[in-house]
């Protein structure tokens, strides 16, 4: 009990950051999110026409809206949505064929894995459409960092549109991590500027080739968070848990970091 009092302590010491963004937060395209209410006063009457004699065949016009307070029952939402929507977590078994033959699926990902100190590497003013490996060395050396601790979560703060390069995903794999966040819509960019490079060099390396790594070095990414400029650039824990939703390779996080208020001014 004094153990769980302290954590308790400790965690509610810190200041919590929420570095995720909503499932209505997704790129134009095919899958977009939709929201379908069913509001109070309507519920009602689908509950007793509908719902209620379906459970109970005998409440068929027994049970009617005005028997319910206000003639209300309860506000009912349905989500529409791709897994890849909001701030999310990408499983191996996204990326495509696994080369260990598994499924890769986000429930069998290791819960432990999504706890953990975390890095916040700045990179947001950079010139070109892509981070490349020199130029999160130099966020890391900027923060005091020459390396990057086994385990360790890695957050890459960009201006959103960026691309973050396989070498830059290879070189902290090197260094035993295997999560790595971003504020980017994607790992690899926004779709159009990568399909018009493939069509210019027929090259088919240019494709998410940040994705496609993971097939032959498994690893979990996060993307799509928010906020991460609030963060120090080290010092803090973060958690970012999948839901789980059986048969995916993604799933949607409430990303969060637990910032310690001596670590203010890492």
């Amino acid at each position: 009990m004094e153990a769980s009092g302290a954590l308790a302590r400790d965690l509610l010491a810190c200041r919590i950051v929420d570095l995720s963004s909503d499932l209505a937060d997704c790129p134009h395209g095919p899958f977009q999110t939709r929201v379908d209410v069913i509001e109070a006063t309507d519920g009602a009457q689908i509950f007793c026409e509908k719902v209620a004699p379906m459970l109970v065949p005998e409440a068929a016009g027994r049970i009617r809206p005005e028997h319910f307070p206000d003639s209300a029952f309860l506000r009912h939402e349905m989500v529409s949505a791709s897994v890849h929507s909001g701030s999310h977590i990408d499983a191996p078994g996204h990326y495509g064929p696994v080369s260990d033959g598994s499924g890769g699926m986000i429930n069998s990902a290791p819960l432990e894995a999504f706890v953990g100190t975390g890095v916040m590497l700045d990179v947001s003013g950079i010139a070109g459409w892509r981070v490349e490996l020199e130029h999160t060395r130099a966020a890391m050396a900027a923060c005091g960092l020459s390396d990057i601790e086994q385990g360790t979560i890695v957050l890459i703060h960009t201006e959103r549109e960026k691309a973050i390069s396989a070498d830059i995903v290879a070189d902290l794999l090197d260094s035993g991590v295997r999560v790595i966040g971003t504020d980017a819509e994607g790992f690899d960019g926004p779709f159009e500027p990568m399909i018009r490079r493939f069509l210019q060099t027929e090259d088919p390396t240019v494709l998410w080739p940040s994705h496609v790594l993971g097939r032959r070095r498994p690893y979990y990414h996060i993307e799509r968070l928010r906020n991460l400029a609030a963060l120090p650039a080290r010092g803090f824990v973060f958690v970012a848990l999948p839901v789980l939703i059986e048969g995916t390779t993604a799933a949607w996080t409430r990303a969060v970091a637990f910032v310690p208020r001596e670590s203010e001014q890492i």
